[in-house]
């Protein structure tokens, strides 16, 4: 067993063109350098995302060396909700927001359920907010095979609720029955990158010590690596916008979660009293994001199916491909 690190780093090609609209700290210039202590935040928020039962629990209990989070399979299947556990790493206050997750497809949400989604990202960006902004995002997801779900947790987290101005790490869980866990990315990255899971950095790691302790080598081995993988990445950047904006964007993509006929259920004035009631929306804030859902939901019945890429690049609905930006591996071999 070997007790070094490897950095690996594949640099994608960028146009310059992109380069301009990037944060600085998130630029190719300076992916690979390490932040000063002079640079790090008293605080540092970091957005664990990703489906329902992949680890998203028991990856904050890895990270913090015992169990704060409960881990349960019996989350509702979309939802925003979260919960916030503050880790002390090397003088660095770490706030870990573990996120319930997403398990239906796109076009399966309920009414009911976007209604309570608008409360819980209100409720999740005013925590933000109030705490300075997101400093990372780590998306969470399950060694297996990828699949579309994983695409479009990814696709609202990153592009949508991070507008993509905050560093992305991928963290790939699950994995203590192969002999080198980094072995699941090396035969599943085509697939990643096929499906536009664009990150800063990957780990494949364990959240198990198993039956007997049999795994627990590979465990403490994964939590070094992912404490490590904290400190480089998060102390980089640190992004928010005004709260009414941040929450008018993720209402609006939501729409698309649901299926037609529940959208033509869907009653503006319920949408109204949970902005301005429960939100703290004016009401000029709760009607203009009620007449763009109106506006979309009438134009989108009246558009054909092969005119859906123009409807969406009208109309908010993000649909491109993620930026290309370094990949970097940082693993542990056994």
């Amino acid at each position: 067993m070997s007790d070094t690190y490897h950095s690996a780093a594949t640099v994608s090609p960028i146009d310059s063109s992109v380069l301009g609209h990037l944060p600085a700290a998130m630029r190719p210039d300076s992916i690979c350098s390490s932040p000063t202590s002079s640079e790090r935040p008293i605080r540092r928020n970091v957005l664990i995302v990703g489906d329902v039962g992949v680890g998203k629990s028991s990856l904050v209990n890895l990270i913090s060396g015992r169990d704060v989070a409960t881990t349960s399979s019996g989350a509702k299947s979309c939802t925003l909700q979260s919960q916030e556990y503050v880790v002390p790493l090397d003088g660095v206050e770490f706030a870990l927001h573990d996120t319930a997750g997403l398990h239906e497809a796109q076009g399966k949400m309920k009414k009911a359920e976007y209604l309570d989604v608008i409360y819980q990202a209100y409720a999740l960006i005013s925590r933000l907010e109030r705490s300075g902004g997101i400093n990372l995002l780590v998306f969470c997801m399950k060694g297996g095979r990828v699949s579309i779900t994983m695409q479009q947790t990814y696709n609202l987290f990153v592009k949508v609720f991070c507008h993509r101005q905050v560093p992305v790490v991928i963290v790939v869980t699950h994995l203590e029955m192969y002999d080198s866990m980094e072995q699941w990315w090396s035969e599943n990255e085509k697939a990643v990158m096929e499906y536009g899971l664009r990150s800063h950095g990957h780990a494949c790691i364990t959240t198990t010590r198993g039956y007997k302790n049999i795994f627990s080598d590979k465990y403490d081995q994964s939590k070094e690596i992912i404490r490590k993988f904290l400190l480089e990445y998060s102390g980089r950047v640190t992004w928010q916008e005004e709260r009414a904006s941040w929450v008018k964007r993720v209402v609006l993509h939501m729409r698309g979660w649901l299926s037609p006929r529940r959208v033509k259920q869907l009653d503006g004035s319920d949408l109204r009293k949970k902005l301005t009631k429960r939100c703290g929306f004016s009401a000029e804030d709760a009607e203009s994001v009620a007449q763009r859902i109106e506006q979309t939901r009438r134009v989108s019945a009246d558009v054909p199916e092969e005119d859906k890429s123009w409807f969406d690049k009208k109309f908010g609905a993000d649909s491109s491909s993620c930026v290309s930006l370094p990949v970097v591996s940082y693993h542990r071999e056994i």
